[in-house]
Formats: C-alpha cells, structure tokens, sequence
C-alpha cells in the first residue's frame, strides 16, 4: 500500500488553466461579496443626496485608494461574471467539457476580459 502525502506543494502543481478559471472565479467571488457588494451599498447609499453625489464623483476623478478599489472590484465583478457564464455554458449546453474545450474556453475568457479591461481602463484615463 502507497503512503499518501503529507503535504502539497501548490507551487510544484501544475494546474489546467481551466482548473485556475475554475479556482480563481470562486475566490473572486469571496471578493465581490466580502468587499465590491458592500462598496457598491455605501455607493448607492450615497445617491440619495446630489452633494453626496457630487463628492463622489469628485472622489472617484481623482487617483485615490477609494478610486482604485471601486475601479479594481470593478474588473474583479467583470471576471467573475465571465468565468460564470463559461461555467453555465459548460454545465448547461455542455460545451467545452472536453480538455482541449475547456482549455480553449478557458483562454477565450482570459481575453475578453483582459481586452475590456484594457478598453475600461483606457476610457477612464483618456
């Protein structure tokens, strides 16, 4: 009988990149509900007021940590809509269930995102 180990070594694994798809939409979403769904309340909260408004804009046109972090939940709530919806597509159409599918989807929502978020990026600073 094979002794199992004790330990992983996560750095020496290596993953399928849909299986890092796969990890990394279930961490952004611990994000999007720990820290972009409370951000996004104190958001709201502050329309009720057109000088709250104003102030939030002003807080937001300018480089700032609240700027930065409302910017990057942002991309992060993006993400975690595009991995998914690959993951709906998967378990509900069953496409891309194969390795060679997943990896390909895998990579066709890797670039969707990076490209719109180049694109939101570029809006904002232009």
């Amino acid at each position: 009988m094979q002794e199992r180990p004790v330990y992983l070594d996560l750095t020496k694994i290596s993953l399928p990149l849909s299986a890092f798809l796969s990890i990394t939409h279930r961490l952004s979403g611990m994000y999007v509900f720990f820290v972009t769904l409370p951000l996004f309340l104190v958001i709201i909260s502050s329309l009720k007021y057109e000088w709250r408004f104003n102030a939030l804009i002003e807080n937001l046109t300018i480089v700032s940590f609240f700027s930065v972090s409302v910017f990057t939940s942002v991309l992060i709530f993006w993400y975690h809509i595009l991995t998914g919806v690959r993951h709906l597509i998967m378990d509900l159409f069953h496409v891309g269930e194969s390795l060679k599918g997943a990896h390909y989807s895998s990579i066709i929502v890797i670039s969707i995102w990076a490209i719109t978020s180049i694109g939101y990026l570029g809006y904002l600073f232009i």
